[in-house]
């Protein structure tokens, strides 16, 4: 899984009561790409939504989209441009906002049970800071 912009800083974290995604720090006209492979299924306004084994990922707000519905993209793959200071990125599955994956760490984020402990993934890729 990629992040969405190049040199990622999350300005704000999933919370599931409050935030239903993570928006990165842009600028307009930054590049963004697709974290995962799969097929554009909604292109509207400034959203698209990619989906990937029965996730939805969606960007937003983008300026001029470059896909179309029914595309098929790769990882990687330029989606569009930023229109503003932030692009707000969310899953989703069946229809039900799920916690994002942990970028940084190529894990994806869980609640641990008292008396359980979590595996650490990798370590962050150059340049990917977190700011609360």
């Amino acid at each position: 899984m990629a992040a969405p912009v190049h040199n990622p800083t999350v300005v704000r974290e999933y919370d599931a009561a409050a935030h239903p995604g993570r928006d990165y720090r842009t600028t307009p006209g930054t590049t963004v790409r697709a974290t995962l492979a799969g097929v554009v299924v909604q292109v509207r306004d400034e959203l698209v939504v990619v989906e990937t084994n029965a996730i939805q990922h969606l960007y937003r707000p983008l300026s001029g989209p470059t896909v179309r519905e029914g595309e098929t993209v790769e990882t990687g793959e330029v989606l569009g441009v930023a229109a503003g200071a932030h692009l707000h990125y969310e899953e989703r599955g069946d229809g039900v906002r799920k916690p994002q994956f942990d970028l940084h760490t190529n894990a994806r984020m869980r609640v641990v049970a008292p008396g359980e402990s979590a595996v650490e993934g990798a370590a962050e890729p150059p340049g990917a800071t977190v700011h609360p």
